[in-house]
């Protein structure tokens, strides 16, 4: 059957998810220097206002991937067999990446309201270091999810290979950078928002050409 206006927007809630990573990134100023155990209170706090806003990027990215695992997870599942299984192992992986992020908003409130707020620069320095690695935490869950997303999507026939392979590497990656070997970390960090944006849009455009333009008449 047609579906509604909210679910026609499902798939771009990535998209939402990428700008909001960016955001998070561009925007997070907790010292001069870019390297783990630099920050500072004075930094933190003269730049209060767009540190608060680079947290409510990661809240609203984190909101926007638990819709856009609902989306990943109802487009792969169109496509399966009887039995699910790429559409659920995707969905766990984009779950545990939300809780990833939520450990990172964690630590940017550890820094902004504990550490710098009491100018505790020892507990500044120790939260720092973890801060700085913070967005690792989300590697298991995204290289779970990128390499299910690729594989269901290809065996599904719901997502075109010229996407697809690249996904399925982006995962192996992602599991190579989290076990601590280059570059795969730092290239999922990188492309992260662009794979969503494109996600996002293609996504889209397969829900369109699989959805019925007419309801379906159960009395004929």
């Amino acid at each position: 059957m047609p579906r509604n206006t909210f679910e026609r927007f499902l798939p771009y809630s990535g998209a939402v998810a990428g700008v909001c990573w960016i955001g998070q990134a561009s925007m997070q100023r907790t010292s001069s220097r870019d390297q783990p155990g630099a920050a500072t209170t004075s930094v933190i706090r003269e730049n209060l206002a767009i540190n608060y806003a680079s947290v409510a990027c990661l809240v609203l990215m984190g909101m926007s991937l638990l819709i856009f695992a609902t989306a990943v997870r109802n487009l792969l599942r169109s496509g399966e067999p009887g039995e699910a299984t790429f559409s659920h192992i995707a969905y766990g992986g984009w779950l545990v990446v939300v809780a990833g992020i939520s450990q990172m908003v964690t630590w940017n409130w550890g820094l902004i309201n504990g550490a710098a707020a009491a100018a505790d620069d020892a507990a500044l320095q120790a939260l720092s270091y973890v801060h700085s690695f913070g967005w690792a935490g989300m590697g298991i869950g995204l290289a779970t999810a990128f390499i299910a997303t690729g594989l269901g999507g290809q065996r599904a026939a719901r997502l075109p290979k010229w996407f697809t392979i690249p996904t399925i590497a982006l995962g192996a990656l992602g599991a190579l950078g989290t076990a601590g070997i280059p570059p795969g970390g730092l290239v999922n960090y990188l492309l992260l928002p662009l794979w969503l944006i494109a996600a996002s849009i293609v996504m889209a455009r397969q829900q369109h050409a699989h959805t019925p333009t007419h309801p379906i008449d159960l009395t004929t």
